[in-house]
């Protein structure tokens, strides 16, 4: 139980952290937290979807604010017309937040893959 508290506190923070990273302008922040969990995660299929959800969150979060406080429709719309999807403004959108997922996902792989190359790893045992 004092895991699982322990792994959500730490989660909140990094995403808090990476979120106001992103919004001073780091937009890699997620990369760099997804390193993070994948390095100090003990399972790589647990630190991969937690990676890429922080990623998700992180860009998500500043998405959310600019809709509440500006509107992103006309933008979106704007943006897809450009884009060549007419005027569905859904789509820049989940682009925008596909690409925070995948920063926060392959930052979270490959800290699991620099983990297994730490020397003072504990090779893996069958039970």
């Amino acid at each position: 139980m004092i895991q699982r508290w322990l792994l959500a506190a730490t989660l909140l923070v990094v995403f808090a952290l990476t979120a106001v990273a992103f919004v001073f302008g780091a937009w890699w922040a997620p990369f760099v937290a997804g390193v993070a969990i994948g390095a100090a995660g003990g399972r790589a299929r647990v630190a991969i979807p937690l990676g890429a959800a922080v990623g998700l969150l992180a860009w998500s979060a500043p998405l959310v604010f600019d809709q509440v406080r500006y509107g992103l429709g006309p933008a979106a719309s704007s943006l897809a017309a450009i884009m060549g999807f007419g005027h569905q403004g859904a789509i820049p959108l989940v682009l925008t937040l596909l690409v925070g997922t995948l920063l926060g996902l392959t930052g979270a792989w490959l800290g699991s893959v620099a983990r297994s190359w730490l020397p003072w790893r504990q090779p893996a045992t069958s039970r």
